[in-house]
């Protein structure tokens, strides 16, 4: 390791399009991004649904700007 800490990221309750993406857009680091609830793709092109999954969490710094951008409490860091 580079002496960075690792740090766990838990997303619950994630209803990523009513509050408006809040956790993607104010991550300094680019940590969060944003798929598709269904795996079938095709079958809900017309009406996509999104949730939010820490998929570069190895760049997450622990700094919680994710936690208090979240409505919901639905994100927790840690160690």
């Amino acid at each position: 390791m580079n002496g960075k800490r690792a740090f766990r990221i838990k997303v619950e309750d994630c209803d990523s399009e009513s509050c408006g993406f809040r956790c993607q857009e104010t991550c300094p680091h680019g940590v969060f991004l944003a798929v598709p609830r269904h795996r079938n793709r095709r079958r809900h092109a017309a009406h996509p649904r999104y949730r939010i999954v820490p998929r570069f969490r190895g760049l997450c710094d622990g700094c919680g700007e994710c936690v208090a951008a979240c409505p919901r409490g639905g994100i927790r860091i840690s160690t």
